[in-house]
Parts: C-alpha cells; structure tokens; sequence
C-alpha cells in the first residue's frame, strides 16, 4: 500500500488501477508494429550484422536504448496521472502536491519495472554489448559475491530441470533448457563453454536439452570495441581496413575480417572478450566444488569408475590454454604439419598476441550449408567421408586431435577441401591411451565381420589388453568376466556390422552374474582425455548426417582400420600382403611349418595323459588362492571370537567367586589371568587379521595403468 493511500479511497482505487493500465499498456505498448522498439535486442543485433556507415559506440548505444526507455517511461506514467487526476472532481492526492510528486515517482517505478520485465526476454539474451558489459562486471565483482550469484543461478536451473522431469512433458523440458541456456549466458563465458560441452553430450542429457545448448556452439552474441582492443593489445593498428561487424561470435572471442597495410592480404583477425582470466579464476572453483560434490554422491550404479575432478581437471588446462591464442597458433600449426589434406590457415605471428590471433584468411563456408554444397556440385556423402578419415587419422593415427569440430569450426572450401578453425582446444593422447586405443580398433575390426569363434576369442583377449593398457580397465579386474563381456561386445558389434540386431535385455541374460559382479568392483574408469573424444565424435556425427543421412562412423572405420593394420603388418606394400595371404593359404609360411614338425610330439603328450586318465593314475591338483585366503580369514575370526568369548566367562567367574578370601584368593587371580590372556589372544587375532588384509589390499587394490602417470 502507497503511503498516504489510506486517506481517501479514491486515491487507493485509482492507484491500483494506474498499476494495472501500467503493466498491460507497457506489455501491449512494446508488442505494438507502429511504435520503436530500439529498446528490445533485435533491434540491437540487426545493427551488429548491418550497421550505419557511423556506427556508435557500445556505450552510446546502451545510453540511447536506455534514454528511449526512459522517454516512453515518463510519457505512460504523465498519461496515467493526468488521465487520474484531470477530472471534475479530483482526490486529495491530486491536490496536495508533494503528494501527488510522490505517487508519481512511485508508479513511474513500477512503470519502469513492468517495462523491463516486458522487454528482459529478448534484450538480456541477444544484445551481445550488454551481455559484454555484464561479464566485465563480474569479473570485478568479489569472489564472494561471485560465488554467490554462481551457486543462486545453479539453484535455480535445478529448480526448473527438477519441475520438469517432475511433470514429464516435452515442452516443460524444452523451457527448462532455455532457461538454464539463458543463464549460463548470463554467468559468462566459463559456463557457455560447459553448455558447450553438455550439448554434445547426448549420453548425459535428455535430447531437448542438447537441441538448445546447441545455439551456445556458433550463436553467441557480439560485441563492439574490437578495433581498440586490437591497438591496446598490438601497442599499433597494423591493417589497412578493419570489418566493425564480426564474421562469427564465440564464447571466448569473435573474429573480423581485415586487409594488412602494405602486402593488402585479406586476414581474419580473433579478437579475445575482456576479463576472461579473472572470470576464469573465480569460476572455476565453484566448478571444482561442484565436481568434488558429484564424485561424492554420483553412485556409480553402472559400474564405471568416474571421476568428475579428473575430467575437470582436463577441462581446465585445456580452458586456460583456450585463451592464449600464441599457443592457439603454435597448434595449428602442428595440426597443419601432421594432417596436409586438410587446409589451416597461416598465422601471422608479427600481428598476434595472447589476446589477438592474426592469420590467412580462408574462403570457406559451413559443411551443414547443404544448399550451398548441392549448388557447388559437391558431393555430399564424399564429404562426409571426408570428415570420418579425418578424425578417425586423428583419434587413431595420430593422437592429435581436435577437440571443437562444431559447424563453426569445421568448415569446407569450394574446391571440397576440409577447412578447420580454432585450435584453442587441441588434446593429445598419452603414449599408452593411444597404443591401448589403436590396439582396440585393431581388436574390433579386424577380420571384418564375419570370424571364427576361435578368432572370436582371441580378439576378445586382445581387446581387454587394449583396454587395460589404455587405463580403462583394472589391472586387478576380473578378467575371466571381463573376456566373455568384450566377447558379447565384439559379437553384438559385427552382427550390427551384417545388419543383424538383437533383442533389448540379452546382455543382462548371458552375462547377468558377470556383469553384476563387474559393475559393483567398479573396474572401468574412462581416462577424462575421452571426453573430448566423445565430443567431437558427436559433433562430426551431426554434420555427417547433415550431408549424408546415412553416415555412419563404424562403417568408415571398418576400411580405415584395416589400412592401418596392413600398413603395420606389411609396411604398405601390397605385393607383400598378396604373398601373405597366399603362403596362409598354402601353409607354406614359417609358422605352420613349425607348427606341422612339432604336432607328432604334442599328439603323443595327449596321448599319454588320456591313458593316465583312464587307468586312474593321474592326479589333479587345483589350489584356489581366493578361497584359500577367505577361509584362512574366517578362520581368524573365529579364534579370534572364542578368544573373546572365553576371556569374558572368565571375567564373569571372577565376579562370581566374590572378595579374596583366604580359601579364593587363588582362584580369583587365575580366574583374573586366564580373562586377560584370552583377552590379550583375541584381540591380536583381529590385530593379525587387519594386518593380513593390509596387506591383502596391495596386490589386490584397484590400479589403471596411468595412475602413476
């Protein structure tokens, strides 16, 4: 209630009433066609694509856009006032003139209020100078205030996305992920990266929430001021022309077209947003909470051995890499020596800083602008094949990879060749993850689809070496279990291969012991470098299907893999792999001739041993070290129990024999030694028994092979 409104009636209706009028004329008044709408955000990313010859500034443009607000503010509350008071019979609130100034301020407050609320929808999400302005704020804010405002907008998309799993509708999902998209837009450039990685995960997050995060890949606002921060940076302004209007927009920065001074080479300058460390710093602690606290209640139901900290911990190297655009230039470089089919752009390293990346500018366009392919005469399915060798080179060959290969960043020339941008985040496999890596392709598609069940077996042997060796798996896994789970993999993959399918729940059927007691040892820990393995699989796999519905990443592996193991095995050259093949065939070769000589002595060998079997002179021993040990344990128990056991009867017998008479008093102090020494024997019984399983744990403690890395 307005002060003041208690004295008279009419003065209370009528301000309830300017209230209403206030909040459906402004909601109407910013929707009308014939009134200005420079105050909403797409006024305000039009003149970003197309400005006026005499562009204004990022600061006079906010001035203006508030100014129209402000103007339209006081013209809505001076009708509503004069509409209130102008009239034949006027209340006291509209005589007494401190009164009405008052009221007046206060409804122009509330006018003001209903008019931001009317237009925050589209102008906090697409005006990309207020959105730089607020990210700048926050990087000056304290950690304090920080954290606060963090841990509140992280609340709050918990609130929405728990509301809406809750009711199980589509479209309430959809809202949610808008809602949480906004909002990590808000908090800044550390947490569009985030949803930059969560749109990629589809294993994580329900499919309406990948289809909005999705905009934070290339659909990230602009800014203004590119031009002086490339003088304060560069200490100079070394182009000849200099494009205001950014060819695309990022997270972390937006890139410009240029013309060098004196050569007129066409350049495309990256300009780095403000503030970016200092928002760094403080937002990723709160991350590393927030990991810390999911490795603590993430319950692990499926038998991987996860780690949010070691995948944070990958993500943030790789984030402060990002911004150092002079090791951006240093990777692309590498990137262009070991993939020479594909084209990078040159840097221009007397023009760059760890702020400002100058290089070639490339003509190019999005691979998912199919009209433009078709109207080329590209050919679509060979681009996607394109896109396969490539990142199957990287992940397999190399160990290079990229890890970003969204539309933006994965672009094509009009000749078809591949063109890549941004080598920010670039990750490279550690020695044993790529030999364990190349060792399961080999595992998985070699002999194509059709093998033996004696090949079958071997492969699967194979495989969970290679997953070992990459750290995946445990050394102390059961492998047993292990082996018939990779032997099922292998299996269900190359029937998928012939196009053969199996019914859903047959894995829990043929393997349910084995796989219960894998998932509860937890034995599989993926190494946090696939993560970005799995991203740009994702990424690659939404483009290709863009150009070729039918793309499939398996199926381009399978002749990409098989080059690799001919490559190794014969060193290229086919006219050794013809002769292989032929001296298989033939058994003319070293090792069937080797294994031809020694079958007479392995037949007699099985020979003897059946005829031992059948006059009852063999004898098998099995030790089981397992059982061995467990019962050795229980046995300790045990003893160590009646120990226990015994020492407090004795106890109870020497409260029963009473006061140390002259007849008892003997009685009462063997009652009293024999209580203490089975006291004294039991409890080095569980002494032993908890040294013995100390000990126990180190050859049996759950170690991958790059913990020591």
């Amino acid at each position: 209630t307005v002060e003041g409104d208690s004295e008279s009636g009419g003065g209370l209706s009528r301000i309830m009433a300017m209230r209403v009028l206030a909040v459906v004329g402004l909601a109407a008044a910013f929707r009308q066609p014939g009134l200005p709408r420079v105050a909403t955000p797409r006024v305000w990313m039009t003149a970003t694509v197309e400005p006026p010859p005499a562009s204004p500034s990022a600061g006079s443009r906010r001035s203006t856009g508030n100014e129209t607000m402000e103007a339209m503010v006081e013209s809505v509350t001076e009708s509503l006032v004069e509409s209130s008071c102008d009239v034949e019979a006027p209340s006291a609130d509209c005589a007494d003139e401190p009164t009405r100034r008052r009221l007046r301020d206060r409804l122009a407050g509330l006018v003001r209020r209903t008019a931001r609320s009317a237009a925050k929808d589209e102008f906090d999400e697409l005006d990309g100078d207020a959105l730089e302005a607020g990210w700048e704020e926050k990087g000056r804010r304290s950690s304090l205030r920080r954290n606060i405002e963090v841990w509140s907008k992280l609340a709050q998309c918990a609130v929405k996305v728990l509301k809406a799993r809750k009711s199980g509708e589509s479209g309430d999902a959809t809202a949610a992920a808008e809602f949480a998209r906004d909002s990590l837009l808000e908090l800044g450039p550390t947490f569009v990266k985030l949803g930059q990685v969560l749109s990629t995960r589809t294993d994580v997050l329900p499919k309406e929430y990948t289809d909005v995060l999705k905009s934070l890949q290339d659909d990230v606002p602009a800014f203004s001021g590119a031009r002086a921060i490339v003088e304060q940076e560069l200490g100079e302004f070394p182009f000849e022309s200099f494009d205001e209007t950014p060819l695309a927009a990022a997270s972390l920065g937006q890139v410009h077209r240029a013309v060098l001074k004196g050569s007129g080479q066409a350049v495309a300058v990256k300009v780095q947003r403000a503030g970016l460390r200092e928002l760094f710093d403080v937002d990723l602690k709160n991350l590393r909470k927030l990991c810390e606290l999911l490795d603590k209640v993430d319950p692990k139901a499926d038998g991987a051995d996860r780690s949010y900290i070691d995948v944070f911990d990958e993500s943030e190297k790789l984030l402060y890499q990002e911004i150092d655009y002079l090791n951006e230039a240093r990777n692309a470089d590498k990137f262009r020596e070991q993939n020479p089919s594909a084209r990078v752009p040159r840097i221009y390293y007397d023009h760059s800083s760890p702020k400002i990346l100058t290089m070639e500018f490339v003509d190019s366009f999005k691979l998912t602008d199919v009209d433009r392919v078709e109207q080329l005469g590209l050919d679509r399915a060979e681009l996607a094949k394109k896109i396969a060798d490539s990142f199957l080179y990287q992940f397999i060959d190399t160990g290079y990879f990229h890890c970003d290969p969204h539309p933006g960043n994965l672009a094509v020339d009009e000749r078809g060749n591949l063109v890549f941008y941004d080598f920010g985040m670039m990750d490279e496999l550690k020695p044993n993850v790529r030999s364990g890596f190349q060792k399961f392709c080999f595992a998985l598609f070699d002999g194509g689809p059709l093998v033996s069940e004696l090949t079958l077996n071997q492969k699967a042997k194979d495989l969970v070496d290679a997953v070992e060796e990459a750290g995946v798996l445990a050394k102390g896994a059961d492998r047993l279990s292990v082996e018939q789970l990779a032997r099922y993999f292998i299996r269900t993959f190359k029937q998928a291969q012939l196009g053969q399918t199996k019914k859903k729940g047959n894995i829990k059927q043929s393997l349910g012991a084995e796989l219960q007691a894998l998932t509860e040892s937890q034995v599989f820990r993926f190494p946090p470098t696939f993560t970005f393995i799995f991203r740009a699989i994702a990424s690659i796999d939404g483009i290709g299907k863009t150009l070729d519905p039918s793309y499939d990443l398996g199926k381009f592996a399978q002749p990409f893999v098989e080059r690799l193991l001919d490559a190794q095995a014969y060193g290229g050259d086919n006219v050794i792999k013809q002769l292989s093949i032929a001296s298989k065939a033939t058994g003319l070769n070293v090792k069937d001739v080797g294994t031809a000589l020694s079958s007479p002595r392995k037949i007699a060998y099985l020979e003897q041993t059946v005829r031992a079997i059948e006059q009852g002179s063999l004898k098998i021993r099995v030790r089981s070290l397992e059982n061995e040990k467990a019962l050795a344990r229980v046995a300790s128990q045990t003893s160590g129990l009646t120990n226990l056991l015994l020492s407090t009867i004795f106890l109870n017998l020497y409260q029963i024999v009473g006061p140390a008479e002259a007849g008892l008093k003997l009685a009462k102090l063997a009652t009293a030694a024999a209580a203490g020494l089975f006291g004294f024997k039991g409890l080095k019984n569980f002494l032993d028994l908890a040294a013995s399983d100390r000990k126990a744990a180190k050859y049996d403690s759950k170690q991958f092979n790059d913990d020591s890395d």
